[in-house]
């Protein structure tokens, strides 16, 4: 079984990350809500990874591409 981190927006949930999935798969979902608490330790390692990148390259990649692929999908 998969574990995906989502969000649920408009009533849907959106995943995060890559889902390894069948187009139109049904699945069953187990919600557990992220907490505040968890959601700062995730923070700060996102900062930390991001650190680590800018050390070790010098700057942050740039997502833009993605991030506009990513919202012509919903279209």
């Amino acid at each position: 079984m998969a574990q995906i981190e989502a969000i649920y927006q408009g009533g849907v949930f959106k995943p995060l990350g890559e889902v390894k999935l069948a187009e139109n798969q049904r699945v069953t979902i187990n919600v557990q809500p992220i907490e505040p608490e968890d959601i700062k330790t995730w923070l700060a390692r996102v900062l930390e990874l991001q650190r680590e990148l800018f050390e070790r390259h010098g700057y942050l990649p740039d997502s833009t591409p993605d991030i506009a692929e990513d919202r012509m999908r919903d279209i």
